[in-house]
């Protein structure tokens, strides 16, 4: 529609142009312009502003649309992928990915891409209306000065590629670095280096400005000068072949000058050079860096199969076939490592670090799919939809959400009543913390639940958990980071927590704060090793599961 809509905008205002010669004519030779010429002089500037206003509304109707599936898009994959993936990049580089480089990214499609196609278009139809109005030899002799507009734009893209990509990367670093520092503000004003660090942003924001200064200068100089150059020898060549052909009788004087006055729209797609810079370069960047992130994917080397193979009849809880797991491309953590863990069973994985017992947790909860082998849940497929429905996770340094009370516990069912809420705060053993609270519920945590302390913080996710009333209990060190009160209520809620589930807990304490029906070692894997002579290098150690009684000693 935006090109539709330039080519009207141009077709009008070149008539208009052609209607002014028109009247000049007229005056020349003593008549006035009759009536219908003012009528359609004025439908005709009435038409090249509509087009306008209704290309600028649309323009901005479709950079909102596109914002809004790109954030989406962006957000979808980024939930997809997972955690782990998302390990890999900056926080700060992925929030200015979402926000900045999205809102690029979508000037660019919607307010880019289709006017400056009508741009570059719309000499050919400048020429077009020449030639059949005024006079074909001089739109031919015009027509030579056309292939001169995409070298120029190719020229300016070219110039300021590198130039542009580099001040993107910078401006994303400096927003990570900024993120880090309110982030971790605490540790840095104990350790007396929050001045120090804040003078070093300030230096790199001012390196970052310097910087786009300098390309905006070099941007605007070049820019002035293209503009002037070209303008020059198109409205200066199209003022000397008017001159020539008016004086061989080819023209009359109102032609000649509506050809004057049709050469300045010929020029029009050299003033889009400024754009260019603004929009489709920094534009062109931030898709680079949306189609980077849209393209990352799961920590893994393949996805987990669309449907488990044939196994015992009894459908096991959670379920490892010959896993064989790692990060990145490094040195599988699980080597060929297999375990069964029955409905209602209690167990215990215990081990060094580096052993692989959060990994373990990890592959269960689908957030890290194994390179080869299989994990189920419940006879499905960890990560689908059934297999997470199935699962609940308390973890050693719980996350919640800048809100209330409520808003967090409603993360595991947004449809709980306050009674419900309620009763999963009380079976939590956090349910008189907050009715000492004069708001209740609506009780704020703070931004990542700095407002309250981490062994209530570790109850809202217990809460969170009964409320998700699944089958399959995930905890991993549930009372590693708490005093010795909070662990007492934890390990109270957990109790009444495991009552007819099935458990699975990660300790690295001798005594597990849940007695277990069994214990499950894992051995560390031994460094990679060097290559032998033949290029072979030696297998690491398997992992094997040591299975002890229920309370027994590790």
């Amino acid at each position: 529609m935006p090109l539709a809509l330039g080519w009207l905008q141009a077709l009008a205002l070149a008539g208009v142009l052609l209607l002014v010669g028109g009247a000049l004519d007229s005056i020349l030779a003593g008549e006035l312009p009759n009536a219908s010429t003012v009528i359609l002089l004025g439908a005709l500037v009435v038409a090249a502003a509509a087009a306008a206003a209704v290309s600028t509304v649309l323009v901005q109707r479709s950079k909102n649309s596109t914002e809004r599936a790109l954030r989406r898009l962006l957000v979808g994959q980024l939930f997809a992928v997972g955690p782990l993936a998302l390990g890999r990049e900056r926080t700060g580089s992925l929030v200015s990915t979402a926000t900045a480089s999205i809102d690029r990214a979508s000037a660019y499609r919607a307010g880019f891409l289709g006017p400056i196609i009508a741009s570059l278009t719309t000499p050919l139809l400048v020429l077009a209306v020449i030639a059949v109005s005024i006079d074909p030899l001089t739109a031919g002799l015009l027509l030579l000065l056309v292939p001169l507009i995409p070298l120029i734009i190719i020229g300016v893209q070219r110039a300021f590629r590198s130039s542009t990509g580099a001040y993107r990367r910078s401006a994303g670093q400096l927003s990570a670095a900024f993120l880090s520092a309110i982030q971790g503000l605490t540790t840095l004003t104990l350790n007396r280096a929050a001045a120090r660090t804040g003078e070093e942003l300030r230096e790199r924001g001012e390196q970052n400005r310097r910087r786009v200064m300098r390309l905006l200068a070099g941007n605007q100089v070049l820019i002035l000068a293209v503009d002037a150059v070209f303008s020059l020898a198109m409205i200066t060549g199209a003022a000397g072949l008017a001159v020539w052909r008016l004086e061989d009788g080819a023209i009359t004087p109102g032609q000649a000058a509506a050809l004057v006055l049709l050469s300045t729209l010929l020029t029009g797609p050299v003033d889009i050079v400024g754009q260019f810079f603004y929009i489709g370069m920094t534009g062109r960047n931030a898709e680079r860096e949306l189609s980077a992130a849209i393209a990352a994917r799961p920590v893994a080397d393949s996805p987990p199969p669309a449907s488990a193979p044939a196994g015992p009849d009894r459908v096991a809880a959670l379920e490892l076939r010959s896993v064989t797991a790692g990060y990145e491309r490094g040195q599988a953590v699980l080597s060929e490592y297999s375990l069964r863990i029955e409905p209602g069973e209690r167990v215990v994985i215990t081990g060094p670090s580096g052993s692989g017992k959060s990994t373990l947790l990890t592959l269960a909860q689908g957030l890290l799919a194994p390179r080869q082998g299989i994990v189920l849940v419940g006879g499905e497929p960890a990560g689908s939809s059934q297999a997470r429905a199935a699962l609940a996770v308390v973890e050693q340094t719980t996350f919640l959400f800048t809100g209330t009370v409520a808003d967090n516990l409603r993360v595991a069912k947004p449809n709980a009543s306050d009674d419900e809420l309620w009763a999963a705060l009380a079976a939590a053993e956090l349910s008189e913390d907050l009715e000492r609270s004069p708001d209740g519920l609506a009780t704020q945590v703070g931004e990542s639940g700095l407002s309250i302390s981490g062994g209530q913080a570790q109850r809202v996710a217990i809460a969170r958990a009964f409320l998700r009333d699944a089958s399959v209990l995930l905890l991993d060190e549930p009372t590693a980071q708490v005093d010795l009160r909070s662990e007492r209520l934890i390990t109270r809620a957990l109790a009444k927590l495991a009552e007819g589930r099935t458990v699975v807990m990660v300790s690295h304490r001798p005594t597990s704060i849940l007695a277990a029906d069994r214990v499950v070692t894992l051995e560390a894997t031994a460094p990679s090793r060097p290559a032998d002579a033949d290029g072979s290098r030696s297998r690491p150690p398997q992992h094997p599961g040591h299975t002890h009684g229920r309370g027994a000693r590790r």
